[in-house]
């Protein structure tokens, strides 16, 4: 990893990944497969039952074939980030993959050596009504880029000695607990802090994480411009990061 300016550990960039990952003679070949499809997995199983109006075990396959025929057929080869919006390329190559139905008959077992998917954890990715395709991929694509930025905050915390200061934000923007208080005041009672610090450590939170999850949009597209659009489509709905 990289360390920035403020002495943050920065995970190794979406681009940088994506370039490993379509290289099989790359020292980070197979890691980088596998943290592509552990990233991914989500938006691209919902696209399939959404879309395609694949069964849950249909949809499932589906998913752990594409991202094996990713290393197997080196769909990324040729990828350059500035070709646009990786997320772009993601949905057409899905839509080409279900057309064709992909089966190969010589990978070495399913999944091509990838780590297993979590596929029985779709709490959230099935379709919702009302929903357009498109409208489920960006949902389930923006809920893998936070989820990504959320874990790599927890662990500077956790590194930084400052869990507690995560929890705090958790409680607060990430997973309030139903009917418990989270005011200001509750949270420094509950947390041993002055609430002035509670304001402090959620300024700061709110702020990392903005800078975590524009860093992940970032290395999606070709341009600052295309990145602040990217943020748009993907958070418009969202609490302002």
């Amino acid at each position: 990893m990289d360390r920035s300016e403020s002495g943050h550990f920065f995970p190794t960039t979406h681009w940088t990944t994506i370039r490993a990952a379509a290289n099989p003679e790359a020292a980070a070949y197979r890691q980088s497969l596998d943290k592509l499809a552990a990233t991914y997995w989500r938006p691209v199983y919902g696209h399939f039952r959404r879309k395609w109006g694949k069964s849950h075990e249909e949809a499932g396959d589906l998913t752990q074939d594409f991202f094996a025929a990713l290393c197997e057929k080196e769909f990324l080869k040729h990828l350059s980030r500035e070709q646009g919006r990786f997320r772009s390329y993601v949905m057409a190559a899905l839509d080409n993959f279900a057309r064709l139905q992909y089966r190969s008959q010589n990978r070495l077992k399913r999944g091509g050596g990838l780590a297993p998917l979590p596929l029985e954890d779709v709490e959230g990715s099935e379709p919702a009504v009302g929903d357009t395709p498109q409208q489920g991929f960006l949902r389930e694509w923006a809920r893998s880029v936070l989820a990504d930025a959320l874990g790599e905050m927890r662990r500077e915390c956790r590194a930084e000695g400052r869990e507690d200061h995560f929890e705090l934000f958790a409680v607060r923007d990430i997973r309030p607990p139903e009917g418990a208080e989270a005011s200001y005041e509750a949270l420094a009672r509950r947390f041993g802090v002055a609430p002035t610090d509670v304001t402090n450590i959620l300024y700061r939170a709110r702020k990392r994480l903005r800078e975590l999850v524009l860093m992940r949009v970032r290395d999606t597209v070709s341009s600052d411009e295309e990145a602040e659009a990217e943020m748009r489509d993907l958070f418009e709905e969202r609490e302002p990061l």
